[in-house]
């Protein structure tokens, strides 16, 4: 969606009482990972990578696709056509742990940009969010997804931004995507994409055609503002 309707939806969304929930989000702050090591940056975040499984009511998987854990209560971050269309979700961590959820959210009108809530007590890890606007074209990145179903789950690749604000209107309606060229595949949708620092900077969408190396993202910046309105609604719901 252009940008002059998604700023008045981020704002109303504000005025609804966002800092009444800032405890619940303590955990996504802009916090460099120690260490400047890649693979000590990936085992860092990799326990909040998910493998997400769509299904329908009888419980049959209808495809998969990728997320990653933004908030201790265990708040799934994905891409809206992900969840669009499931009944319930399967989450699996990297240490074989399973959650279920019936609890989706998205609105893609919006953005292509969904949220998956799981039922548990636990007090989970999670990644953090950076910023998008401050990239530059040549800056590392790295991948983390289940491209293909759980067989693949995890594969790391590793790329540069590529480019930014790229105008792919018709692309699920965006026209401030992020490119990456880091290899992605069907299956990798949902997850997120990192800077060298460890913090989110977008999550993957799809590609670009059959182009090799166009992956495409939805900036974090963007999350932001999608996750503003989606906690503003929780908490509207809690209200009534």
């Amino acid at each position: 969606m252009g940008r002059r309707l998604l700023i008045p939806l981020i704002l109303c969304a504000l005025a609804f009482g966002m800092m009444q929930v800032n405890n619940r989000l303590l955990t996504v702050e802009n916090k460099p990972v120690t260490g400047s090591n890649l693979v000590q940056v990936i085992q860092k975040v990799d326990p909040s990578v998910v493998y997400v499984e769509a299904q329908d009511y009888e419980g049959n998987r209808i495809w998969s696709g990728s997320g990653v854990i933004i908030s201790e209560d265990g708040l799934v971050l994905t891409a809206a056509h992900v969840v669009d269309g499931a009944e319930k979700f399967k989450i699996v961590l990297s240490d074989g742990r399973e959650f279920w959820s019936e609890n989706a959210w998205h609105k893609s009108e919006i953005s292509d940009v969904g949220f998956i809530q799981l039922d548990t007590d636990e007090k989970l890890i999670v990644s953090s969010l950076g910023k998008s606007s401050i990239l530059k074209r040549g800056e590392d990145i790295f991948v983390i997804g289940c491209p293909f179903g759980y067989k693949f789950r995890f594969n790391v690749t590793k790329g540069i931004v590529s480019g930014l604000e790229r105008d792919c209107d018709g692309f699920f309606g965006e026209k401030f995507i992020l490119q990456v060229d880091a290899q992605t595949w069907p299956g990798n949708s949902g997850g997120p994409v990192y800077n060298m620092h460890g913090q989110i900077i977008g999550i993957l969408v799809g590609g670009y055609g059959s182009a090799d190396g166009i992956s495409l993202c939805i900036p974090v910046d963007i999350i932001s503002g999608v996750l503003d309105i989606y906690i503003a609604e929780q908490i509207m719901i809690g209200v009534n």
